[in-house]
């Protein structure tokens, strides 16, 4: 939608905190800079957003890539991220 209207943008896959769980949202290229919007919250990225990937769009991001066959079958993932200031 944002490029649509003319605007640069691109596709997010991170972490949110707090959830333990991916997350997606986008980011718009605005004064030099790249912003952060989330429109499943309708809110601006803030310190609780820990990108992984970003790209064109959720194609260039995938994080879970797979195929099972079979019955019986389970997936079990676990990412634990802790993000720290570093002195300069």
């Amino acid at each position: 939608m944002c490029r649509h209207v003319g605007l640069t943008a691109r596709y997010i896959a991170g972490l949110l905190g707090g959830e333990g769980a991916t997350h997606a949202w986008v980011e718009v290229y605005h004064d030099e800079r790249w912003i952060g919007l989330v429109p499943t919250h309708n809110r601006m990225v803030d310190d609780n957003y820990i990108t992984i990937a970003h790209g064109r769009d959720y194609r260039d991001c995938m994080l879970d890539i797979g195929i099972f066959s079979g019955c019986n079958v389970q997936q079990h993932q676990w990412v634990n991220a802790s993000v720290h200031e570093q002195e300069l």
